[in-house]
């Protein structure tokens, strides 16, 4: 046939179009068939009217027009509908959207399921009533309307439904009634889970009682709601997953892990949870069943919350050694808040692990294995090096090793003195008289925190570190950092003169508040309040802030209560504070408030447009006033 078809001279298309909708001549002819017929049943035209266009469309601004206003929606959902619905016009006239809008609306459906189901408008007219028609002899159902969902089924489908329905006897009157008295459920959100699985009507009612029974047995009623297609599988299968469910690590257990294959939960599952091998997983299911076993028996064994387990996984990745590193750290004597605080070991591989932990045992006058396991961070081989240095000298009367000495001299704890070792290794390799020399020093004269914050002084000589530190004493006094040691000498020569001179201005134990309101004549209360509203003030070098006052009270005629007004001009750069000033008295202008001084240049140059404009303005109206 389509071979006789092809032969045919392109003549006989009219009588083919008339006699056969099979095969594809000149340009479908099967479709542009259905064009012919239903061309004289819509006005609208069609973009290209040759026989040949066969991908040709209905004019779309006159179908949009005539769907906004039978519908009245905006121009965001007549676009959703033809999108939906263009695949259809091709075959159909646009009349079939039309009418089926008037038809869904006069049987009661709202215009919201037409906009969130625009493909149900594809459905023939003739077609769609049908399903209207057997939806409403559906027994037991008090609003027809209700049953919207499951137009978007096939005839078929609903035709097999209703069938079922009038035979069987269940109590509500139906297999949708049911589930909502058995589930405490509304019948509208069963209706929208059931129709997405209305295969669940091909079940024998026995079977279907059955298996919602195991279901609500071993499940959260929401849950069976949601996965009603779990009811399609035999009773006993339900019941044997359940079970072995319910014996698992697992608090919670949800309809789709009885769905899942047994390949996967026998193999790949089994296989992460008790070999550790890396997952292959078969699908999305196992994986996240997997991530679900590892943070609930993270919240068990740490005693966490959900989300400090979710920050864990996502820390390590979700690496299949987790449980087994976290439950060897507890055999061990490691304590939960420890392993939370060092969750990064926990990616390591579990032989890795082991290793390190063995080795960290070997460590001489090792009081407590929770002191170094910030230590296992490091590579295997690193680790080793370090424990057999450690182990080779002798600090203190004690005979301790470095790590407790410098714990028990500043006060800290051991795992926080391990831990910030373990990220600058070389105060291991530190010489040891160098070690004792620059800690004694660093002690006498800086603050243990800033000590600990910045270990990088520790590589400098004694020699070194006391001249620098002898040097920024007769100058700071008592405010020394850990920086003055190895910063360059030019650095800190600038830093001092800047001392020297802030100290020149406030003289001795003055404050830049005290300075504040000896120079604008505040008394100290309400320089307090000033400076409150801007704290950053404070931090603002002295030098600085002198000579921005002197700028603006000496140069400018400013009042102290104009800076009072806006201390945050004692924060902006003078450089720029200046070129401003300038270019307003260049223009005219003296603003009465500076804060215009310290907004962005985009602001900034707002206000210069905006008071160009209003001058210029001001001059016309001056010249034909």
């Amino acid at each position: 046939m389509l071979k006789w078809l092809q032969l045919v001279p392109k003549n006989c298309n009219s009588l083919c179009t008339r006699s056969f909708y099979v095969g594809a001549v000149d340009g479908g002819l099967l479709r542009q068939a259905f064009r012919t017929d239903d061309a004289n049943k819509d006005d609208l035209p069609l973009v290209d009217d040759s026989i040949s266009a066969a991908t040709a469309l209905w004019r779309k601004e006159e179908l949009l027009l005539r769907l906004k206003n039978l519908l009245n929606c905006s121009h965001g959902q007549t676009e959703k509908l033809y999108k939906a619905n263009r695949k259809a016009l091709r075959i159909f006239a646009p009349k079939l959207l039309t009418d089926n809008i008037e038809l869904l609306r006069s049987n009661g459906i709202e215009d919201k399921f037409i906009y969130e189901n625009p493909r149900v408008l594809s459905t023939p007219t003739d077609e769609l009533a049908t399903k209207l028609a057997l939806l409403r002899e559906l027994p037991a159902v008090e609003d027809c309307k209700m049953l919207s969902p499951f137009l978007k089924a096939s005839l078929k489908s609903i035709q097999r439904m209703i069938d079922v329905a009038k035979q069987e006897t269940i109590s509500g009157g139906n297999r949708i009634n049911y589930i909502s008295e058995r589930t405490s459920t509304e019948v509208a959100i069963v209706i929208k889970f059931f129709a997405t699985n209305i295969r669940v009507y091909r079940i024998a009612l026995d079977k279907f009682i059955s298996n919602l029974n195991i279901c609500l047995d071993h499940l959260e009623p929401a849950h069976v709601v949601r996965h009603l297609s779990v009811l399609a599988y035999a009773p006993a299968s339900i019941r044997e997953r359940l079970q072995a469910l319910e014996n698992s690590p697992l608090e919670k257990i949800k309809p789709w892990m009885v769905r899942v294959p047994d390949i996967a939960l026998g193999k790949s599952f089994e296989a992460v949870i008790e070999k550790g091998t890396q997952p292959v997983f078969k699908d999305s299911v196992t994986s996240t069943w997997f991530e679900t076993y590892v943070l609930k028996r993270m919240e068990s064994l740490l005693g966490c919350t959900e989300e400090t387990s979710r920050e864990i996984y996502e820390r390590c990745n979700g690496s299949v050694y987790l449980i087994d590193n976290i439950e060897f750290l507890l055999e061990k004597g490691v304590v939960a808040e420890m392993i939370i605080k060092q969750a990064a070991v926990l990616k390591t591989k579990r032989e890795d692990l082991q290793q390190k932990i063995t080795t960290l045992g070997m460590l001489h006058c090792l009081r407590n294995l929770n002191d170094v396991i910030p230590m296992c961070v490091l590579k295997t081989y690193q680790l080793k090096k370090i424990v057999n240095n450690l182990n080779n000298e002798q600090l203190g009367p004690f005979n301790t090793n470095r790590i407790y000495y410098f714990a028990d001299n500043t006060g800290f704890k051991p795992s926080e003195v391990t831990e910030q070792f373990a990220r600058r290794t070389f105060m291991f390799r530190v010489p040891k008289d160098s070690f004792l020399a620059n800690l004694k020093l660093f002690l006498e004269h800086m603050n243990r925190d800033d000590i600990l914050a910045d270990l990088w002084a520790f590589k400098y000589s004694p020699g070194i570190v006391a001249e620098r530190i002898a040097r920024a004493k007769a100058v700071r006094g008592k405010k020394l950092m850990p920086w003055m040691v190895r910063c360059p000498d030019v650095v800190l020569e600038k830093s001092l003169q800047l001392t020297k001179d802030s100290g020149a201005l406030l003289g001795e134990n003055e404050t830049i508040v005290e300075y504040f309101c000896k120079r604008l004549g505040f008394d100290l209360e309400v320089a307090n309040s000033i400076i409150i509203k801007t704290p950053s003030v404070r931090n603002v070098r002295i030098t600085k802030v002198k000579k921005v006052i002197d700028y603006l009270l000496d140069e400018l005629d400013y009042k102290p209560n104009d800076i009072a007004l806006n201390p945050r001009i004692l924060m902006h750069s003078l450089q720029t504070t200046k070129k401003r000033m300038a270019q307003l008295k260049e223009i005219g202008c003296r603003p009465k408030s500076l804060i215009i001084v310290c907004k962005s240049q985009r602001q900034y140059d707002m206000f210069i447009k905006e008071w160009m404009d209003s001058k210029e303005q001001k001059k016309k109206v001056h010249q034909y006033g």
